[in-house]
């Protein structure tokens, strides 16, 4: 049987090459306007807007292949991050559909299964792939979010095979260094920061793995530790996949365990084809023994330092055990969550509470304990109350919206982990997630039982809605507040990045307690009355004192969550570079916040909405004179007699 893509090769006339330089052209100019990424191994590398990074002729060669490839319900879609056992899931699932490996003694993989981003939509061709026959079996590695549409509505099959991180950047950086001088240190730090081909590398792999878990019968998500340690029982579960299943007959014949034995990397590597052969890669002719490495489970130990072992393996820990915490809701055969119904429950009781008039665009409800959000809010609100068991080890972050939450996060996370590295790939809202908006959402229950210790989570949800287990436990909260008046500014200027909002009437809806969990003074004085009755379990501090003496105050807060910076680490500036990378500045300008996105509720939030001016007193450029005085008396009002405006440079200060 001849290869698959011989076709793709057939010559276009010279209307239809005309036409496609003009869209490769047209789409080379938009890619010019992408953020440029540090070089990977001297080549020019772009950042495409759905997050991921390669090099600049293969981010156009995705948009082609997004805007021109039409799926069709019989394709088979290969997936995978580079280095991650391509060659070898190629051969087993090419020879899989074909009944045999003849083939493979005469053609590379990369042959019979090319790559669509480098081999067959490049160099200005937009081939017609229309007369393959079916099954068509494609190869790629773009990331899900930017495949073409029609993958996910034909519902044709996608196979994706993932690897331990670490094996993978090793077998990266050999295959890289067979063409140059690549420093590993340097390597490493580049894949951690996500900036490698097609990364970050963890988030290729989430973006599948969500996949798999809404539509487990289209994609098939399987790793290479599980193809390595039984082939066979894969290769069976492959063909059964992507619907050519082994009949008993076959098995008895052995035609799958002739198949194991071909595809086995150790007599591939020894076929000529090989040893000696080249293809093409875009413009460039490789040779087939660079896709032949040694492909053993654990070969990391060989190159890798324990510290860079440790901070791949940090990484990997805080980005899919969260994840697979949030996904880990399984679907009934009739498509409903096993939550679904809990939810349903506590939204036709909400349905009963208070309405109110919310000024952007969405409802509000009154919460029994006295406190107003949307109604998706409070059902979510009410559903963690119930099921989230808090642990004595658990760090909960708690404010009020707009209160300095994005920076107490970058900080905490931080100092939990010593260092601020990952905060140059990832938002703050991506490591340190916010319950009700991020994790009880979308009738999910997560199982955060998954995550590791000291778990680290996030909430606006004021004390008295919060689940008892928090108390009960032990467990720690930091809670930061701020001055209503910065508080509201800031509020005022992120909703008006979604619906034009009247200032006026916005000043007035916050002083009457109707805005996302307020009232504010009400949510500052729960978390201020649990703080004085047992203070070693709520550490209570203020935006104002958090800018006047940052080092001292994550000091004091590293101290408090039991992971204390030592003396050694003081000397050498450990809290002090964490403090220089997470200064608002900094925070703000990092590509991940510039550029990225991260996941709330149904949609996708630009990183960049979380990040203005942060500045003590701004409230001054935008309230009038009656609008502060209001707001004051309404603070003094409430706060008299708490010891609340005794606290050290709390809210407000005479004299201001």
């Amino acid at each position: 049987m001849a290869p698959s893509f011989r076709l793709s090769s057939a010559p276009e006339s010279a209307d239809e090459a005309t036409a496609h330089k003009g869209i490769y052209d047209q789409l080379r100019r938009v890619a010019e306007t992408f953020p440029s990424a540090p070089s990977l191994i001297g080549l020019p590398c772009s950042r495409h807007p759905d997050g991921w990074y390669t090099f600049t002729n293969g981010v156009v060669s995705s948009m082609v292949i997004k805007e021109h490839l039409t799926a069709r319900a019989t394709d088979i879609f290969l997936t995978t991050f580079p280095k991650s056992g391509t060659t070898w899931l190629k051969a087993f699932l090419y020879s899989t559909l074909h009944r045999g490996t003849d083939e493979l003694v005469a053609h590379s993989p990369h042959q019979l299964v090319p790559f669509l981003e480098s081999q067959v939509f490049v160099n200005d061709r937009i081939p017609d792939l229309s007369s393959l026959p079916s099954p068509r079996l494609f190869m790629t590695h773009i990331p899900s979010q930017s495949l073409p549409d029609s993958v996910a509505t034909s519902g044709c099959k996608v196979v994706y095979l993932c690897r331990d991180p670490k094996d993978c950047f090793v077998s990266l950086w050999h295959f890289w260094n067979r063409f140059m001088s690549w420093d590993i240190d340097e390597a490493h730090q580049q894949f951690c920061d996500g900036v490698s081909q097609f990364g970050p590398f963890w988030e290729h792999i989430l973006g599948y793995w969500r996949w798999h878990v809404e539509k487990p019968n289209q994609v098939l998500f399987l790793t290479y530790e599980e193809l390595v340690a039984d082939t066979l029982g894969q290769l069976r579960r492959l063909a059964e996949f992507v619907g050519c299943p082994f009949t008993t007959e076959e098995q008895k014949h052995g035609v799958d365990r002739n198949i194991v034995e071909a595809c086995a990397l150790e007599n591939m590597s020894g076929l000529e084809v090989n040893r000696s052969g080249t293809i093409t890669i875009v413009d460039s002719t490789v040779p087939n023994n660079t896709f032949f490495r040694r492909g053993m489970v654990g070969d990391w130990r060989n190159h890798l330092t324990p510290e860079m072992a440790r901070r791949i393996d940090k990484i990997t820990e805080s980005r899919t055990t969260l994840f697979m915490a949030s996904s880990s809701t399984a679907k009934a055969a009739d498509g409903a969550t096993p939550h679904e119904e809990i939810y349903d429950q506590l939204r036709q009781v909400v349905e009963t509470f208070p309405a109110a008039v919310s000024g952007i665009g969405q409802p509000y409800c009154r919460h029994p304990n006295g406190w107003y959000m949307s109604r998706r809010g409070v059902v979510s609100a009410m559903a963690i109350k119930r099921h989230l068991t808090a642990r004595t080890t658990d760090v909960f972050i708690a404010t009020f919206p707009k209160s300095g939450t994005t920076w107490l996060k970058a900080l905490l996370y931080s100092a939990l982990q010593h260092d601020a590295h990952e905060l140059a790939a990832h938002s703050p809202h991506q490591l340190v997630p916010f319950l009700e908006s991020q994790l009880f959402v979308n009738d999910r229950i997560p199982d955060l039982s998954l995550l590791p210790e000291p778990r680290l989570l996030t909430t606006h949800i004021p004390a008295q809605s919060l689940p008892d287990s928090i108390a009960a436990s032990g467990s720690k909260v930091v809670y930061l507040c701020r001055d209503p008046k910065d508080c509201f500014v800031s509020l005022w200027h992120f909703w008006n990045r979604f619906i034009s909002c009247d200032i006026d009437v916005a000043v007035r809806q916050f002083c009457d307690g109707i805005s996302h969990f307020g009232p504010f003074w009400e949510h500052v004085l729960g978390y201020w009355r649990w703080h004085v009755e047992p203070p070693s379990q709520v550490f209570f501090l203020t935006y104002k004192e958090l800018a006047a003496d940052t080092l001292g105050l994550l000091r004091r807060l590293a101290k408090f969550v039991g992971r204390p910076f030592t003396v050694e680490e003081q000397k050498a500036g450990v809290d002090r570079k964490i403090l220089e990378i997470c200064a608002m500045e900094s925070l703000s300008r990092l590509e991940v916040n510039l550029l990225g996105a991260t996941d709330f509720i149904e949609k996708d939030v630009p990183n960049n909405i979380f990040f203005r001016r942060g500045v003590v007193g701004d409230w001054r450029n935008y309230l009038t004179p009656e609008m502060a005085m209001k707001i004051d008396e309404i603070t003094e009002i409430k706060f008299k007699g708490t010891g609340l405006l005794f606290h050290p440079q709390l809210l407000r200060e005479k004299g201001e």
